[in-house]
């Protein structure tokens, strides 16, 4: 479940990036902005729904551009063709741009196996002919040189203390479990 969750968003992310990298709109061809007027009367005031007009939005997938859904669980092949490994998760960075893949090394039926962030840019991805599905993800890394590598860490958000949670009673200095057992 928090796999989809996190390959959901990693897509969402993906998709939102050339809205970011959209050029800035000049202020002084007022022909090219007219339709984006910002005065009280304009149609984008009145919550108008004709995207295809403002920038940013993508409309189709470019032959280059990978969904998430297609990375998830391909397999990934070193330079000698042999398997090193299935990608786990896509890691996308503040800014849009998809930081790493996260690849699981190593182990049989994932046990045994560790994660290893591979830069993107490290990937040699080749799409099948005439189709959506990826054909090969090649990197120029062994199996033995990922093993050795080192094993890549999730972010883990520290939790704060509630109260009352483990707080001993000031009365008597017992804990809530104390008070239980008598």
């Amino acid at each position: 479940m928090m796999k989809r969750m996190l390959t959901a968003a990693a897509l969402a992310a993906v998709l939102a990036t050339p809205a970011f990298a959209a050029p800035p709109m000049s202020n002084t061809d007022t022909s090219a902005n007219s339709s984006m007027d910002k005065s009280p009367n304009s149609s984008m005031d009145k919550g108008s729904t004709n995207t295809a007009a403002q920038p940013g939005f993508l409309q189709q997938q470019d032959a280059n551009d990978w969904r998430s859904s297609k990375l998830v669980g391909a397999s990934v092949y070193g330079p000698d063709n042999s398997s090193i490994g299935e990608i786990d998760d896509v890691l996308i960075a503040q800014n849009g741009q998809i930081h790493a893949v996260v690849v699981g090394v190593g182990g049989f039926l994932g046990v045994g196996q560790k994660d290893v962030a591979l830069p993107f840019a490290a990937l040699t991805i080749t799409r099948k002919p005439d189709s959506n599905a990826i054909d090969k993800i090649k990197v120029s890394y062994t199996k033995e040189q990922l093993k050795d590598a080192p094993t890549f860490a999730f972010y883990q958000a520290t939790k704060s203390q509630t109260t009352g949670s483990g707080a001993t009673d000031k009365l008597n200095g017992m804990s809530p479990k104390d008070k239980l057992k008598k």
